[in-house]
């Protein structure tokens, strides 16, 4: 082979490297910028299916929950409020019963699992109504963990407002081609509202 077609060959071979590797590098930029909105997407899908697993847990527990009060008030002979402390009973109740009702949903959403849309994916508006999605695993990470919270702030002459909150948190995993995707999920909810009659207890205990 002359020196003069060895040279022609290796142009060639050089010119052909360069063109695939123009073709490459904006390929692999673009799978690497889908992957990150992947993840991106399935933590607000995530985020939004346990928030609503959440609140409609923490509804459906206190509709059916037999507890009237949460705290017990401590009083003297002449009816003043001398403390306020949480009635641990209760709480361990409501605690359980709501702890059931969300792992009984993020197991239903382990079942089912997230879809992300081909369209939203590409941001493709065209695509948004195409039904081919891209179906992801979601596993639940951990134990469910509720903690009450409660506030006394003086609700005019003579009156009290005891409020008590729950505050529930959920870890959920969402599987990417790539890896996976960890979602914490903490909720705040009110969930008793109440008027004490009297001076501002002189002890309140919290759990």
């Amino acid at each position: 082979m002359s020196l003069k077609r060895r040279s022609r060959k290796c142009k060639a071979s050089y010119i052909l490297l360069i063109v695939l590797i123009l073709i490459a590098a904006p390929m692999i930029c673009a799978i690497g910028e889908l992957r990150e909105h992947l993840a991106e997407i399935a933590e607000y899908r995530c985020k939004a299916a346990a928030t609503e697993i959440i609140t409609s847990a923490i509804d459906r527990t206190l509709c059916y929950s037999s507890e009237k009060t949460l705290y017990v008030l401590t009083t003297d002979s002449s009816g003043k409020v001398l403390s306020a402390q949480l009635d641990a009973n209760a709480a361990n109740r409501i605690k359980n019963k709501l702890t059931e009702e969300i792992e009984k949903e993020l197991e239903a959403l382990s079942d089912d699992g997230i879809s992300v849309p081909i369209g939203t994916l590409l941001g493709i508006p065209l695509l948004a109504g195409n039904d081919t999605a891209v179906d992801l695993s979601v596993q639940q990470l951990g134990a469910v963990k509720s903690d009450f919270r409660s506030s006394l702030e003086e609700a005019g002459i003579n009156q009290t407002r005891l409020t008590v909150y729950i505050t529930v948190t959920v870890e959920i995993r969402a599987i990417l081609p790539n890896g996976h995707k960890d979602v914490t999920v903490a909720e705040e909810h009110m969930i008793s509202d109440s008027l004490i009659v009297g001076d501002t207890p002189d002890a309140y205990l919290s759990k």
